[in-house]
């Protein structure tokens, strides 16, 4: 088989490097890619994944056998079905079943016409309506969540206990030109209280198989401090959640958004990622993306067992459930570490440390996931916030998480930053 994976993070390198090792793959190619994936057998295409015309004659030269979308924009942007439709066997969602990522507004409406359980939330469409809005919220006692409507690479969301900072968010949001989110419209939502969890599915618009679950970290600094990032590390859990959520989680949210997108003539098909809430036993989503989690995939891939690039094939095509081979996690556990640039997320609008050669001393046991990465002068040097990441697997989290740091201390580059405390509690969290 002939794969294409399409974006440039370690997200796609993890799919890309999973891809390439199974039987039944000749080729993979990673469009465009990124320097730090050379060694690994791939190909890399410079194309601007953006312009129609450009993927379109990368992928009638690569003639691949299927196309895996990695991040969500150009799916929003409808990439997806535009390769479809010139006769591409394609995994990824349509524009309009990009919205349960795109819209952060509509994702909350199909929820609540769906049954799905979440917060309780209230819509806005002007700052000074959201402003006016604010002051029927309980912030200091209760908190509040605020969400830019679009895309934001993981910055449109603020949770606080502050009523300044909610204002200021909005102004943010809504008014001010050097903050990197900008949006029409914003949601509130009530705190809800419990453990953070990603659950991922395969889906082909009318069935699908779940994937597995992780815990990522999505504060920069150590102790869930400092801004939102795309996420600084993540890791498995061995003995949570339980059946019982797990199956939950299925019944309660899996299924029924196959279920609804199809009822709303939206058929999903593709990778759902679901953050959830999970409190006790009880299960609420935060919200969805349309894509594997950036760095869940990392810290999952490595433990997915079975022929996955069978099933990405037969979801694309819409036949699910013939897939005859199950997927099935390994019994270690995962731990996944992120290496970002000084400044990252770069959220008060100053530069990062970036274009700083690289330097990687042996690993041992562990695999390395570029993302901000290039070439310059024959070295690798940094050029995003989050620049690679390291993933180890073991018996126990204890034991990954070790080895994880260690193999971590063998990277530098000037102005390298990371969480020390990733998987640090009971069972990780």
């Amino acid at each position: 088989m002939n794969i294409v994976v399409i974006g440039s993070g370690g997200r796609e390198h993890a799919l890309a490097k999973r891809l390439i090792s199974e039987p039944g793959v000749d080729k993979v190619s990673v469009v465009p890619g990124n320097a730090g994936m050379l060694d690994d057998n791939l190909t890399l295409v410079t194309c601007n994944i953006k312009d129609k015309t450009d993927l379109l004659n990368k992928m009638e030269q690569i003639k691949p056998d299927l196309v895996v979308f990695g991040p969500e924009q150009p799916l929003v942007d409808g990439m997806g079905e535009f390769l479809e439709e010139k006769g591409f066997i394609v995994l990824g969602a349509s524009a309009a079943a990009a919205q349960l990522e795109g819209s952060k507004i509509f994702s909350k409406e199909f929820m609540f016409r769906n049954d799905i359980p979440t917060a309780a939330f209230e819509t806005f469409n002007s700052y000074e309506l959201a402003l006016e809005g604010l002051n029927s919220w309980d912030v200091e006692t209760s908190g509040i969540v605020i969400k830019a409507d679009e895309l934001a690479a993981g910055k449109g969301v603020v949770v606080t206990w502050d009523m300044k900072e909610a204002q200021k968010t909005l102004y943010d949001f809504f008014m001010n030109p050097d903050c990197p989110v900008n949006t029409k419209r914003v949601l509130f939502e009530k705190v809800l209280k419990g453990v953070e969890l990603s659950a991922f599915a395969l889906m082909d618009g009318n069935t699908f198989i779940t994937l597995g679950y992780a815990c990522d970290y999505k504060r920069l600094q150590d102790a869930d401090k400092g801004p939102n990032t795309g996420g600084m590390g993540c890791f498995t859990p061995k003995s949570w959640p339980t059946d019982n959520t797990k199956s939950q989680i299925d019944e309660r949210v899996f299924r029924p958004v196959v279920e609804g997108m199809k009822k709303e003539g939206h058929p999903f098909k593709g990778i759902l990622f679901a953050g959830l809430m999970i409190d006790n036993e009880n299960v609420n989503v935060i919200e969805f993306n349309i894509r594997f989690g950036d760095p869940e995939a990392q810290t999952l891939l490595p433990l997915l067992e079975g022929d996955l690039s069978k099933a990405f094939d037969l979801a694309a095509r819409g036949e699910l459930s013939g897939f005859e081979n199950k997927l099935t996690l390994s019994n270690e556990a995962s731990v996944h570490i992120v290496a970002a640039s000084g400044g990252y997320p770069a959220m008060d609008g100053k530069p990062m440390n970036l274009d700083n050669p690289i330097s990687i001393e042996q690993l041992e046991d562990a695999t390395i996931f570029f993302a901000g990465v290039k070439e310059k002068d024959g070295k690798l040097v940094n050029s995003g916030g989050r620049v690679l990441g390291v993933t180890c697997t073991g018996e126990t989290i204890e034991k990954a998480r070790e080895a994880a740091y260690r193999q971590m201390e063998k990277i530098n580059f000037d102005g390298m930053i990371y969480r020390s405390d990733i998987a640090s509690g009971s069972d990780g969290r």
